[in-house]
């Protein structure tokens, strides 16, 4: 079989015939454990260091996000420790991407303890072309001070590895509750692979008991392959119709709000975008509660459980208006609102979802670009101020961020990048329904 037209793939090999199996497994392979973090890029151009999460094609994080939330702190702080030579070594041209561990869990999993700065090394991004090379990758992960990919085995497989691979991909999910017994995906395959091992990644003595997979990498080519966990268990999200409903009723509420006010009025300090944005809508939110806080207050809804972590907390540090701080430290509730409209209303939106319909979608983007227009005005009052860090937020330079160590938890979601494709049955108008 030619894999080499399916070199950006991720090949699973479970129901792969034998053939298949024999062929990979003849070669020498490189299998890693799948590390479940935070997925983070990070390039340095030269001035600045640019972090863009999730993927390479997502849009850098900025001031707004980091107004949101403590959850990237410990990840920009550790970068603005680097000195000049190893940012020397760091191509320009390149990202590197890192599995991010603000706590033991960031995702699905939950570990015994964070990697090395919290940080693991998984590949590089060279002009566009993704690079797993293991040597590589241990080489700049020595360099940066934090853990690399971790690899299970190396080389080529004897008999007795072959045939118990084989063994487990022909096994039915039935009888691997049997094979396994008490035991686990990942001590059955670190058993296998590395006898001498007494634990998995991040695991005190222990193994992993809900890994998701194991990823092989031949020498020869780029192909990844995997070997997945049928028992493996994913973290659900409950109340996500609850969330999303309230989630857009206070959007709702507010957009109704700013309509019956002179936003042109409002004046915004600041000398980059984000910066001005989030001067401004601090402005709006302390008008709309000084209108109606009583009803916020009141307004019955369940906050969802991730805020209850430090680092999904606004990051108070980073907002400017004395006011807004004050209002949102009195209460959980007025402090989720503001999170909400703060980390909405700076892009448009596409599709329908909550208690959004088609028109509110069309009134939501008007809103959008009124504020954009605010924005540009102010900022070309401002022409005559060096903007050349404009686009670039530098997070040394800009502000010594602050950051407590929490529990556990995920990233905070785009509710509408999230809830797109999952509009709700139920539909409530846009007013607050308050329990007095």
């Amino acid at each position: 079989m030619d894999y080499n037209n399916d070199m950006s793939k991720l090949i699973t090999l479970n129901g792969q015939d034998d053939k298949i199996l024999d062929d990979i497994f003849s070669e020498d392979i490189v299998v890693y454990e799948d590390v479940q973090g935070s997925k983070i890029w990070v390039n340095w151009n030269g001035n600045s260091f640019v972090i863009k999460p999730k993927s390479i094609s997502s849009e850098a994080i900025n001031l707004i996000d980091l107004a949101m939330q403590n959850y990237y702190n410990p990840a920009i702080n550790y970068f603005n420790t680097f000195d000049n030579r190893i940012k020397g070594l760091m191509p320009k041209n390149w990202w590197f991407c890192f599995e991010y561990f603000p706590d033991n869990q960031p995702a699905n999993i939950e570990y015994n303890r964070v990697p090395k700065n919290g940080l693991v090394l998984a590949s590089i991004c060279k002009n566009g072309k993704y690079e797993y090379a293991i040597d590589e990758l241990r080489e700049y992960s020595r360099l940066f001070n934090v853990d690399c990919l971790p690899v299970i085995f190396e080389g080529k497989l004897s008999d007795q590895m072959r045939e118990a691979l084989k063994y487990f991909l022909n096994t039915s999910e039935k009888d691997l509750e049997y094979v396994f017994g008490e035991k686990s995906f990942s001590f059955f395959f670190y058993k296998i692979l590395n006898p001498q091992s007494d634990g998995s990644f991040l695991m005190d003595e222990d193994f992993q008991k809900n890994l998701q997979k194991i990823v092989i990498r031949t020498s020869n080519n780029n192909v990844t392959f995997e070997i997945l966990n049928p028992l493996y268990q994913r973290i659900s999200s409950e109340n996500s119709t609850e969330f999303v409903e309230v989630y857009t009723l206070i959007l709702v509420n507010f957009l109704n709000f700013c309509q019956s006010i002179n936003i042109d009025e409002v004046k915004i300090k600041g000398v980059r975008r984000d910066e001005a944005y989030i001067y401004l809508i601090c402005k709006l939110f302390n008008i709309y509660v000084s209108d109606v806080k009583d009803d916020l207050l009141n307004f019955d809804f369940i906050i969802p459980e991730f805020f209850d972590k430090e680092k999904f907390k606004i990051n108070k540090e980073l907002i400017p208006n004395k006011m807004t701080n004050q209002i949102i430290s009195e209460s959980d509730k007025l402090e989720y609102i503001f999170k909400v409209i703060l980390g909405s209303f700076n892009k448009k939106r596409k599709k329908p979802i909550g208690i959004f319909t088609e028109n509110t979608i069309i009134l939501f983007n008007s809103f959008v670009d009124r504020l954009d227009t605010i924005l540009d005005t102010f900022l070309n009052k401002l022409k005559e101020i060096d903007l050349t860090r404009g686009g670039l937020l530098d997070f040394g330079d800009f502000f010594e961020i602050k950051y407590d160590q929490d529990g556990e938890g995920q990233v905070y979601p785009d509710v509408y990048d999230t809830f797109e494709k999952e509009p709700s049955s139920e539909k409530k108008k846009g007013k607050l329904s308050a329990k007095k």
